[in-house]
């Protein structure tokens, strides 16, 4: 049990400071395209910064929930029965009659 929670405040702290990280690179990347004179240039690398931190800041939430998935234990859960479904046709005692 200890060995859990510290596997989990140490995913927390990781996820943090992983995101923490890629947000001050984005800042910073972002004010390096901006300054760049040649117009052809700062197009290239804002959409580069874009597109790269899109990339990172989604990888950084699924670490994170990977990492929560793990050290919770529930990836192997059974998923439940799936409901019934009635055909179209049928009609619940809650519909109104159709006319």
């Amino acid at each position: 049990m200890v060995v859990k929670i510290f596997a989990s405040v140490a995913a927390v702290a990781g996820a943090a400071a992983l995101t923490l990280a890629t947000m001050i690179a984005l800042v910073e990347g972002t004010i390096l395209a901006v300054s760049i004179g040649d117009l052809s240039l700062r197009i290239l690398a804002v959409s580069a910064d874009l597109v790269l931190g899109t990339i990172f800041l989604l990888g950084c939430i699924y670490l994170a929930t990977h990492l929560a998935v793990r050290i919770l234990g529930v990836g192997n859960a059974e998923f439940p029965p799936l409901p019934y479904d009635a055909a179209p046709s049928d009609a619940y005692p809650s519909d109104p009659p159709k006319n």
